[in-house]
């Protein structure tokens, strides 16, 4: 999901006092679901039959069910071709799996898996220090101009790509067409965020126009990050600062927005009101649309997708939230079975369909984006061709920068920015605290 997540670092200096794996509360989880709920752990092999005499088994981790079952599949395709070819896919909860991995790296790769999916917003814990991944940097040359530069950038460090993006994650307003009709507007024809925040206020008493959406995502729509592309600390930039000004607003000055139910847009409470009707729109990645028919499936046919409305009339109609990188262990045994199984799954245009087709995650792997099979009516969203929505806003999607210590800045964000949305620390001060504590981090490390 995003960089909200409430995230536990764990330093060079205590990962190896760690006994066992640090499972972390995770309140205000936004980040998790960029791709997918994580589920409880479970082990399933993709590939059947009986291995070869030189068999090929490859063990990988991931937190995203979806994900699990797209690899699966994925994986009984290419064994069909390559006898004796295994992969072993375990999901794992993903605060306890990225815990784990980070302590099996560096333990020299004692029990680490062949490949390993990593979240975004975790993947600045796994760069900072010794490397721990496979520098994909030369074996993604071939894909240069096939792969959307923005999306790997959040795999990259120093020059170097540890990670191929899973999705393109293009930000869109998903939004209920009847209780904007009855308020005499459609969303699908705002220009600017003015232009909504007018409509919203003919909406019917009880209803929101919307929860408060993620800082960054609405940042990053204005062309800015937490970080720059040097990695230098941008948080209270501002931009930044007038942004998450403009995100109260919405509740302060307008009235048309608030804290979403629960906290987040995630949780019980949050689908509860959503299914009641106390809820116009919200702005969610292109993940989030299985999360409507996993958890309001009563409603198919109420919501429509539009693109974001701009911050002025020329503005950016997108953004981007979430996304996960595959990665490959360099203490694998099996580097170059576990790459070739990658490219074949992630760097092919059927493989990046049929990872939509299961998890609605739009390719961020240019030749598949006009596959006509992406651009089918999704009935749940009235018919829409989302795919064709999701592709019409892709190249639009903004540049979401790594750091060694974007983890570090969530977590210590993550507290302030409920104070701030309770009031009690302005976006000014809250921003600033948390920018000063990274960089004196950061200092300390030089």
């Amino acid at each position: 999901m995003d960089d909200q997540l409430n995230q536990s670092r764990i330093s060079r200096r205590n990962l190896l006092k760690i006994m066992g794996v640090s499972v972390g509360a995770l309140a205000a989880t936004p980040l998790l679901a960029a791709c997918a709920p994580a589920a409880a752990p479970a082990t399933s092999s993709g590939a059947g039959g009986a291995p070869a005499a030189e068999a090929t088994k490859l063990e990988l981790w991931t937190f995203v069910n979806t994900h699990a079952r797209w690899f699966r599949q994925m994986a009984e395709e290419y064994a069909a071709n390559n006898s004796g070819f295994e992969l072993n896919v375990t999901e794992i909860a993903a605060q306890e799996m990225f815990d784990k991995l980070l302590i099996a790296l560096q333990s020299g790769g004692v029990g680490a898996p062949d490949i390993a999916d990593i979240e975004q917003g975790f993947f600045g814990n796994f760069i900072r220090g010794d490397v721990g991944l496979v520098d994909l940097t030369d074996r993604l040359s071939d894909y240069k101009d096939d792969l959307v530069p923005g999306r790997q950038q959040l795999y990259t460090w120093q020059g170097k790509t540890y990670g191929i993006e899973h999705a393109l994650t293009p930000v869109v307003l998903y939004y209920r067409a009847d209780l904007w009709e009855a308020a005499g507007a459609d969303p699908a024809e705002f220009t600017t965020w003015d232009d909504f925040i007018v409509a919203a206020g003919g909406l019917g008493e009880g209803v929101k126009a919307l929860p408060f959406p993620i800082h960054d995502l609405m940042l990053r729509q204005r062309g800015a990050d937490y970080f720059d592309a040097d990695g230098n600390v941008t948080l209270d930039s501002e931009l930044s600062i007038e942004t998450l000004q403009w995100i109260l607003n919405l509740r302060d000055s307008s009235g048309v927005g608030d804290i979403p139910d629960g906290g987040d847009w995630f949780n019980p409470s949050w689908w509860g009101a959503v299914k009641e009707g106390k809820w116009a729109s919200t702005v969610g990645a292109d993940w989030y649309a299985g999360f409507f028919k996993d958890n309001v499936p009563e409603l198919s046919g109420k919501w429509k997708a539009a693109k974001l409305p701009g911050f002025t009339a020329d503005g950016v109609r997108t953004s981007c939230w979430g996304g996960t990188g595959a990665t490959i262990i360099k203490f694998s045994k099996n580097i170059e079975p576990a790459w070739d199984f990658l490219e074949f799954a992630m760097l092919s245009v059927d493989g990046n369909v049929k990872r939509f087709q299961e998890t609605t995650l739009f390719p961020p792997f240019i030749p598949a984006m006009s596959d006509e099979r992406l651009q089918a009516p999704d009935e749940y969203f009235s018919g829409q061709n989302l795919g064709g929505l999701y592709a019409e806003v892709g190249p639009s999607v903004p540049a979401q920068y790594q750091s060694p210590y974007r983890a570090e800045l969530n977590t210590r964000l993550n507290p302030v920015m409920q104070e701030i949305w309770n009031g009690t620390v302005s976006p000014a001060d809250g921003l600033k605290q948390v920018a000063d504590e990274v960089r004196a981090t950061m200092a300390e490390d030089q």
